[in-house]
């Protein structure tokens, strides 16, 4: 949840807590219990996709850090190759020139085939006896980690497109509860006041400004003088 939603969030939990408290007051299965009882359930569905949102954005970083050392791995093989096969006077080897993580993959999966008929001479260069296997399993992992990542991507983006609707329907409850307590309330003002505390959507706290570099520091002013040193005992004789 980005801060509005978590500022949201907390008021709900708030008038949620009112609720509890002031139910017998409120009216049980009155048209206002039920509209907290709405609150209640999109509450409980903010905390649930809050926590899948949290977790697939956790998964994302996870993702892209394996697709990191993935892309390493299958990057060095295919630079080795390469430049095996320019030594050897092979010009069907070359890096691609698009470098994505998505042509790394095509690569890797097209080398393999041509490959395999000059694996001999390879080897003869001083490439692994499996440097082909090799590829072909950095490849996968590549083509994995790529997938898992779009994979935790879409989760973190369900999860936020939910916790939007359902907050917005929960601000919509709000705004029918709103006057249906402010009639029921008008003749007890304590009540009243812990509703309007509870139902307060926080605002964002700011943070300090930090001092601009290059900004001059202004000195201390000097403490002012002593009186005896403005004014010197005289000296009588």
């Amino acid at each position: 949840m980005n801060s509005f939603n978590k500022r949201v969030y907390e008021m709900l939990v708030r008038v949620l807590a009112f609720w509890t408290t002031y139910r017998d007051l409120i009216g049980k299965d009155s048209l206002a219990d039920q509209l907290f009882q709405q609150l209640d359930a999109a509450c409980q569905k903010l905390a649930k996709h809050g926590t899948l949102q949290a977790s697939g954005k956790a998964a994302v970083r996870l993702s892209a850090g394996e697709r990191a050392a993935a892309r390493q791995s299958l990057v060095n093989q295919l630079e080795t190759i390469c430049r095996t096969a320019v030594g050897m006077g092979l010009k069907q080897f070359w890096m691609p020139r698009e470098r994505s993580d998505q042509a790394f993959v095509q690569a890797g999966e097209t080398f393999p085939e041509r490959l395999m008929p000059l694996k001999k001479q390879f080897v003869e260069n001083h490439l692994p006896e499996n440097f082909i296997e090799n590829l072909v399993a950095a490849t996968e992992t590549l083509n994995r980690s790529l997938k898992d990542e779009a994979f935790s991507m879409g989760k973190q983006l369900a999860a936020t497109s939910t916790i939007d609707q359902v907050q917005s329907e929960a601000l919509s409850t709000l705004s029918r509860l709103d006057p249906i307590l402010e009639n029921q309330l008008s003749g007890n003002p304590p009540v009243r006041s812990v509703w309007d505390s509870a139902r307060r959507v926080e605002r964002a706290r700011r943070s300090a400004k930090p001092p601009q570099k290059g900004q001059p520091k202004v000195p201390p002013s000097p403490p002012p003088p002593h009186p005896s040193a403005e004014h010197p005992a005289s000296n009588h004789t």
